[in-house]
């Protein structure tokens, strides 16, 4: 249960307890599959869309990022999102194993917050946005390496 690992065990259970059966008969089913769904969502993609096509037009992003603004001298080929095959067993494991590194995240950096729920949303949030900005940034960098590749011409040895 992912309930109790959450919220800690006292209050999950007690959670639990208190709880309609068909609440729990319907909704806890449904959070492993929300977390899978949620897990397939490619959102950095769309992130770095916008920040391809607006990049020129946000100064602030030039100074921290530095020629991101600048005109690329070819456009790379882009990638087929649904070439990019990623196995179901990652899929799974990852968006299963994500609630633990939510409390953990949650416990590390809001420390202060006192509701286990609470503190564990936000190290969720907190995890999938620095996960997303450094797969952002990647994905970027790749871009522009393609985008600079000159492609010359292989000398033809001769053969002696």
């Amino acid at each position: 249960m992912l309930l109790p690992l959450v919220v800690g065990h006292k209050e999950g259970l007690d959670v639990m307890e208190r709880a309609d059966p068909l609440f729990l008969l319907i909704g806890l089913p449904t959070i492993p599959v929300m977390l899978i769904l949620g897990k397939m969502i490619r959102w950095e993609d769309y992130v770095l869309r916008l920040w391809r096509k607006y990049s020129n037009k946000l100064q602030i992003l030039n100074s921290i990022f530095p020629g991101i603004g600048c005109p690329v001298p070819r456009i790379p080929a882009e990638a087929n999102p649904l070439a990019d095959h990623v196995s179901a067993t990652r899929i799974l494991c990852g968006a299963l194993v994500f609630p633990t590194i939510a409390t953990i995240v949650g416990k590390l950096m809001f420390s202060s917050v006192n509701s286990n729920l609470q503190r564990t949303i936000l190290g969720g949030i907190a995890f999938v946005a620095i996960k997303g900005a450094f797969k952002v940034y990647f994905k970027q960098q790749q871009y522009l390496r393609q985008a600079h590749r000159k492609i010359l011409n292989y000398p033809e040895q001769e053969e002696a």
